[in-house]
């Protein structure tokens, strides 16, 4: 049974490489399907933290012939998956507080994974900081507009970096990013249509910055 993914989750299974690959938070399980029906992954390592969301994962794998390929486990972030089990860990979906924490977590145990994609909710500044204190560095970095609401995607392999505090903010390659400069537009167009119903001074600054900003990588 084909599956068809939103603009993010397609995004997403673009940057993977071939391999063994983990899908924390899974929910149904729509992704790790996905990859393994078109070839995009050799196996799949489905976690949840919730119980009813694994049993329809594990339902859509029985029902479409992959459940050899695709394993269900129980458990929060990245405990139930060993270091190094997989090529390549995909947690997409929840806030970047959540996401530094399951990093975090995993890295104090010590545990070890090749490439990491990531798409924070919320706050993927602090994603990017923890990356940097686990010994990873960002390969990609950009935007995506799903649904209405704009997203970071973030795919890193072991190494080394130090990013500048704006690339921490806006992305490592914010200065090279259309997606960016176009979002950045809508956004300094938003802020003054705020500032010309109730002036605020803060605001103001705010928008100064933006502007100033664009000015910069235009």
């Amino acid at each position: 049974m084909p599956i068809r993914l939103d603009e993010r989750l397609t995004l997403i299974a673009s940057l993977v490489d071939f391999g063994k690959v983990a899908d924390v938070g899974c929910d149904h399980g729509k992704l790790g399907y996905y990859l393994i029906s078109t070839d995009r992954a050799s196996h799949i390592i489905a976690t949840d933290i919730s119980a009813p969301s694994l049993k329809k994962a594990r339902e859509l794998a029985l029902e479409n012939g992959v459940s050899e390929l695709m394993d269900t486990r129980l458990g929060d972030g990245l405990d139930p998956i060993d270091s190094r089990e997989v090529d390549t860990v995909v947690i997409a979906g929840l806030g970047g507080d959540v996401i530094s924490g399951i990093l975090e977590r995993a890295h104090r145990n010590s545990k070890v994974f090749p490439h990491f994609i990531l798409s924070p909710n919320t706050h993927p500044e602090k994603v990017r900081l923890e990356l940097q204190k686990i010994g990873h560095k960002i390969v990609f970095d950009d935007i995506i507009t799903c649904a209405g609401k704009v997203y970071t995607v973030l795919k890193t392999e072991q190494g080394e970096e130090n990013l500048d505090d704006r690339q921490i903010r806006f992305g490592k390659f914010y200065k090279t990013s259309e997606n960016f400069k176009k979002q950045l537009a809508i956004e300094i167009e938003q802020k003054n249509n705020i500032l010309a119903k109730n002036y605020s001074e803060e605001l103001k600054q705010k928008i100064c910055e933006l502007e100033s900003l664009l000015e910069d990588i235009r």
